[in-house]
């Protein structure tokens, strides 16, 4: 009985392994049109958004790993996760809630089988009996009706369809499809157009504040006019029109008048977009640190100084040195002043100090230029700075004794009194004189090195100029000269001249005699205006003050 049993048993087992097969072709298929589904979708998604959008490179990359990522997802759930190893006692359940009248015959069946471990106390022709029915049950049932291929008819026809759709686009635009498997890869190729674009500027790079013309140049079908699409590094897209150059069809461009700042653009031509460039300004370079060393003249007498600003106010002759910190290393620096050629600057440190030295004897305006090392840029500065040379005044000197033109005797021991002043100082004091209108002599009466001086010459006539006599007529004044160095040398100033007529000592004392008669009369004439205002003096101090009083009514109405 055993025997028959097992042998009526192997269709029963053949039966639950067709079963098992036909639900893994099930779901092998249905796995199969899910993925080319997504496939399609996921294709046709991308060749939208890449159309649309121009993605960069690495957009597209990203895309692709999406897309792959997805469809990895998809193979697992419709596919993967349903590849289960033989389990004949899950094929029997599926079979059972097929046929609910078998009263889980199969699933005992299967439990029971050959090298199956029964319980000691159950019977052993109970399990022959419970087999037997089981096969005989079982007989006329074919268990892959477990697999309703129904479902599957539905998934299969919508599939092919996509797949016969997708097909017919490939085949229709062969170059779109290839570019768009070409781009996902990584290569940076574009799709067909009707309108080229063969050349463009590309990126650029300027100076800071330079004008810019993009460009670029269209075969195949050429539009009227492009689109110029600019977004700077924070800010959103924006369109300009391009035009048409003047003479030539197939260009177009768009002039900026000046570039502050860089940013992206992209240029679109009938159908054809280009991908993104770059405009990069460059700025001019920054001066981070100014020394300035001012080396004064000598004869000023003021002490060398350092300072930080490039307006500067300086005497004549003071030595200028400029030192500059930049925060880019520079090909070049110049000096540029408005009424002179660009003076060199000397570098050092790279290119990143640059250092000039002047003699400053007059003024002047002047203004940087830099060129930078990295591009080769040339920029002006804008802003202008001013040396200005502070002229040294000439000085001042005046005679103080005597005051006006007077008479000597060929004795005359002449006391000279003067006074000088300059604003840095005074060298040296010379008499100069004149005899009857001749040629001019000199005769030192000092030496000073100070600003201020007020001194006393004694000047005996006689033995400066032996030759003196009666009836000559001196002329002398006081010259003086200040302690300027370089340029013209010293500035030289004379006082007023004073004439001294040589006269007898008879004529002399009898000039001394009337010149003090007339001196007196002044001294009696100030003595009387000083006595009367002396007694109206008096008289005011005298006079009673009159008590203060109501106003009358007459004075105040």
């Amino acid at each position: 009985m055993t025997t028959e049993i097992a042998q009526h048993g192997r269709p029963v087992e053949q039966k639950l392994r067709q079963a098992w097969r036909r639900e893994r072709r099930f779901h092998a298929l249905r796995g199969v049109c899910h993925l080319l589904l997504w496939a399609a979708g996921l294709g046709l998604a991308d060749f939208v958004v890449d159309w649309l959008f121009h993605l960069p490179g690495y957009g597209r990359t990203a895309l692709l790993v999406l897309d792959i990522a997805t469809l990895a997802v998809v193979f697992y759930r419709s596919w993967w996760r349903h590849l289960e190893r033989y389990d004949p006692v899950k094929i029997a359940l599926q079979v059972e809630r097929r046929h609910p009248d078998l009263r889980s015959l199969l699933v005992s069946y299967v439990q029971f089988s050959d090298g199956r471990k029964v319980s000691e106390h159950m019977s052993a022709q109970l399990i022959q009996a419970s087999r037997r029915l089981a096969v005989e049950a079982t007989q006329p049932i074919d268990f892959r009706e477990i697999v309703n291929w129904k479902d599957l008819r539905r998934v299969g026809l919508f599939c092919l369809c996509v797949v016969l759709a997708c097909g017919g686009l490939s085949v229709r635009w062969t170059d779109f499809a290839r570019t768009l498997l070409v781009r996902l890869v990584g290569a940076s190729v574009e799709y067909p157009t009707r309108t080229r674009i063969v050349d463009i500027g590309g990126p650029v790079t300027v100076p800071e504040g330079a004008s810019v013309t993009l460009w670029a140049r269209a075969d195949g079908l050429i539009p009227r006019s492009g689109t110029l699409t600019i977004r700077p590094p924070e800010g959103e897209w924006e369109r300009l029109s391009m035009l048409q150059a003047q003479g030539d069809d197939r260009k177009f461009e768009y002039h900026f008048e000046q570039i502050m700042r860089g940013f992206t653009y992209k240029v679109r031509l009938g159908d054809a977009v280009s991908q993104a460039f770059e405009v990069r300004t460059i700025p001019a370079p920054h001066v981070t640190k100014t020394r300035v060393r001012l080396q004064y003249p000598k004869y000023t007498h003021l002490k060398d100084k350092e300072v930080d600003s490039l307006h500067l106010e300086v005497p004549e002759g003071t030595k200028v040195l400029v030192d500059l910190e930049c925060d880019r290393a520079l090909k070049a620096a110049e000096v540029v002043k408005e009424q002179g050629a660009a003076e060199p600057m000397k570098l050092s440190d790279g290119g990143r100090a640059a250092s000039i030295a002047w003699d400053v004897k007059e003024s002047f305006p002047f203004h940087f230029r830099w060129t930078e090392s990295e591009h080769g840029f040339r920029y002006d500065s804008d802003v202008t700075y001013f040396v200005r040379v502070t002229v040294d005044v000439p000085p001042e000197v005046e005679i103080i004794a005597p005051t006006e033109d007077d008479k000597a005797t060929v004795q005359k021991k002449l006391a000279i009194r003067y006074r000088a002043a300059d604003d840095y100082g005074i060298s040296k004091a010379t008499v100069i004189y004149s005899l009857n209108g001749g040629a001019e002599q000199a005769r030192p009466i000092g030496a000073f090195d100070k600003a201020t001086v007020e001194e006393e010459a004694v000047w005996a006539l006689r033995e400066s100029i032996p030759a003196l006599k009666e009836g000559d007529a001196l002329t002398f004044a006081v010259e003086v000269a200040d302690n300027r160095e370089g340029g013209g040398g010293p500035q030289v100033v004379r006082s007023r001249p004073i004439r001294l007529d040589i006269v007898s000592i008879v004529d002399y004392l009898r000039y001394m005699a009337e010149k003090r008669a007339k001196l007196i009369k002044e001294v009696q004439a100030l003595h009387e205006e000083e006595t009367d205002a002396s007694k109206e003096v008096k008289t005011l101090e005298d006079s009673p003050i009159p008590p203060a009083g109501k106003p009358e009514e007459g004075a105040k109405k």
